[in-house]
């Protein structure tokens, strides 16, 4: 190997390490109350005084697009095709919001003790910007999808 190439390489090792070391100590606390993503194995139950959601976007239309996903106007993250997102939030009434180009928003009470399972779905057309839209479904389809689906991509 000669010299030129080893320093290249020797300089991007450092440089990995240099930023794994930067990124560790980057983590935040949300106040209480704020919307937490998670959860890279599906979860079922939560505590008698939260409420958790998921956002399933269960199709594969549109599939590289990133749709942003936020509840009361908090960033939650954005799902791809076949993708989604939970959190848990205070009991309540709340706003989740689906951002295309074109957006929708749902006003939803979310009861303590319970999951509430929301699917997103992706409508494109011809010389159009995506349209989303949000709906409830059954708690025994949405945990049907998640279970065949995979996390959201951290963003």
């Amino acid at each position: 190997m000669n010299a030129w190439r080893f320093k290249a390489i020797a300089a991007a090792v450092a440089a990995a390490m240099a930023a794994s070391l930067a990124v560790s100590g980057c983590a935040t606390a949300l106040p209480a109350g704020t919307p937490t993503a998670g959860a890279a194995a599906p979860v079922f139950r939560v505590g008698a005084h939260e409420a958790g959601v998921y956002v399933i976007r269960s199709e594969r239309v549109g599939g590289a697009i990133p749709i942003e996903v936020l509840i009361d106007g908090q960033h939650l993250g954005a799902t791809v095709a076949r993708s989604y997102l939970y959190a848990v939030v205070a009991p309540g009434m709340h706003t989740v919001e689906s951002r295309g180009d074109i957006r929708h928003a749902v006003e939803i009470e979310l009861k303590p003790g319970t999951i509430t399972y929301l699917s997103q779905v992706v409508e494109l057309s011809y010389l159009s910007s995506p349209r989303t839209r949000l709906r409830a479904v059954p708690e025994a389809q949405g945990r049907e999808w998640v279970m065949a689906l995979k996390a959201a991509p951290a963003r």
